[in-house]
């Protein structure tokens, strides 16, 4: 009995993995990513047909033999996989897959396109696929709408001269480069240029801002900009494309390194551009067509930071699929702009230079403004943070959010104006060389604690602040004048304007080398007027008032 009860139960578990074996077939035509105009195919277009093969609980591989019975009128693009034929009358397509063990789905594109004998209304196609031992067929309905074919005829009849080919195909309408991830003008540099960062010193770049070892990682999959494919589709296809930039030496005409295709990182392929993928020398993306007139694609350009060079190039646009392919090319210019980074980041470390050479001179300082002094420069650094740092860092971000690049230009309310008001109303009460750099380090040392900003760029920041205001006011006299009238401390007050906008243009000059950023010459014209020179000169006047009747309530 127990053997009888055994034998029984693995008899029911065969027939029960028999019975749910199988395949399932699922057929679309016409296929649309977006799913508009469903069933639907207008005059003269080229539309996928989908097919789907799903196997489940099949005990091996096997062979599946498929044929599309097309309609009237109808016919499949050349394929490697599909061969196209004729049976009673119709079009046909066949082809032969291999379906997976266990579990698996098997799945392709067929792209067919009506002619001109096509019939407008409904049409039918037909999909039959035979395995071992079953057969299943799928009947698929659709609307045939001869509307754009006829209006195309009458156009081309009424101008009494040849239709322009490409009014029947997809086609490049425009190429825009640069622009951002968007799909915006990029204003960072002009049509056709595209700024790429410098990457000889990346180690470099890296332990200052405290990242240790580069990844190149995230250097390479990182798009050097992005551009704008105009794509017309008169004939509303839908397709998936091929996309292919290369970079075209102008003398030559021959392909010339400098782009690629961003890959997956591993051991292999080290640095993690074309790891996978196989592309060298170009940038390459798929592009599909959903059956829109006209279309619009945002494409990262990726480039190999180590054999690009600068200079006037052709860049060379290769759109191609279902044996068509499409190019054009467009005039780029590789612009590598490091320079000033460079020498801003050299003038920092010479501050910084200065600053040691120079700080036995702040122990005398606070021998010279005694203890009093001592207090009222911590408690305008307290200040300063408290009223600055705190609330730019924590609003800041947002206000980027809003205002994009233009947020600096209202948080430099505080840091422009309410600062220098504090420094030369500190500076009016104790005028000694050597005030401002204690303020500004206390201050540097309560933003560290709090927030954690103990980095060497903020560093060297901090040296070419303190090194420059305090150059300012000691070639304007400012500590050696007996009395500050208010035709000299307006002058001081546009050094002082001068003096932070200089900052300001140091300071962004290491940001852009550091951070591989780049801002626009308008924009640093813009930063440097108002935050440095109109803001600052405001404080800087305001303070010089300020500091005046703090004397007065002193005296007192």
């Amino acid at each position: 009995m127990k053997l009888r009860s055994i034998v029984l139960t693995l008899l029911l578990l065969l027939c029960t993995q028999m019975a749910w074996a199988g395949v399932s077939l699922d057929v679309v035509y016409p296929y649309n990513l977006d799913k508009s105009d469903k069933h639907v195919v207008h005059g003269g277009s080229t539309m996928p047909l989908y097919i789907n093969i799903k196997s489940f609980d099949v005990p091996h591989e096997q062979q599946a033999r498929l044929k599309v019975i097309l309609p009237e009128g109808f016919s499949a693009l050349p394929d490697d996989k599909w061969q196209a034929g004729a049976e009673n009358g119709h079009n046909i397509a066949t082809s032969a897959w291999m379906l997976p063990a266990d579990f698996g789905q098997t799945f392709d594109l067929l792209y067919l396109r009506p002619d001109g004998s096509a019939k407008a209304g409904e049409q039918k196609l037909v999909v039959q696929v035979q395995g071992e031992g079953w057969e299943q067929q799928r009947d698929v309905s659709f609307t045939y709408d001869m509307q754009q074919d006829k209006a195309q005829d009458a156009d081309a009849v009424g101008k009494k001269k040849k239709p322009d080919a490409r009014r029947f195909n997809w086609y490049i309408q425009n190429v825009t480069l640069p622009v951002d991830n968007l799909g915006n003008k990029d204003e960072r540099a002009a049509e056709g240029v595209i700024y790429v960062r410098d990457t000889t010193l990346e180690g470099f770049r890296n332990r200052m801002m405290g990242d240790g070892a580069t990844n190149w990682s995230a250097v390479f999959n990182h798009p050097a900009t992005f551009l704008l494919l105009d794509m017309r589709n008169p004939q509303r296809d839908v397709r998936l494309l091929k996309f292919k930039a290369e970079l075209i030496d102008k003398a030559t005409g021959k392909l010339v390194p400098g782009l690629c295709t961003a890959g997956k990182n591993d051991n292999d392929s080290e640095h993690g551009w074309a790891g996978d993928t196989g592309n060298n020398n170009e940038t390459t993306a798929l592009i599909s067509l959903d059956g829109q007139k006209a279309q619009t694609f945002i494409i990262p350009l990726y480039v190999d930071y180590f054999t690009i060079l600068a200079g006037d190039y052709s860049l060379r646009i290769t759109v191609s699929g279902n044996g068509q392919e499409k190019v054009q090319e467009v005039p780029l210019t590789i612009t590598k702009m490091h320079n000033l980074g460079l020498l801003a980041v050299g003038f920092s470390f010479l501050c910084l230079g200065a600053l040691v050479v120079f700080s036995y001179k702040l122990k005398s300082c606070i021998y010279k403004i005694g203890a009093k002094g001592a207090i009222t420069v911590a408690l305008f650094a307290a200040l300063a943070f408290g009223g600055i740092t705190l609330p730019t860092t924590l609003l800041g971000d947002l206000l980027h959010v809003f205002l994009g690049p233009f947020s600096g230009l209202f948080t430099g309310v505080l840091s422009g104006v309410l600062q220098y008001l504090l420094v030369v109303s500190l500076l009016v009460l104790f005028r000694a060389p050597g005030v401002l750099s204690l303020m500004y380090l206390v201050k540097y040392m309560l933003s560290g604690l709090m927030f954690g900003h103990f980095t060497p760029l903020g560093l060297l920041s901090l040296c070419v602040n303190i090194v420059i205001l305090e150059a300012v006011l000691y070639f304007s006299g400012f500590y050696r004048k007996q009395e500050l009238g208010k035709r000299y401390m307006l002058f001081v007050a546009l050094l002082l304007g001068v003096g932070d906008a200089l900052i300001t243009f140091v300071n962004l000059q290491q940001m852009m080398f550091f951070y591989r950023l780049y801002y626009a010459d308008w924009y640093l014209a813009l930063y440097m007027l108002v935050n440095g020179v109109l803001y600052s000169s405001i404080g800087a006047w305001l303070g010089a008032k300020t500091g005046s009747k703090l004397q007065q309530v002193m005296g007192e």
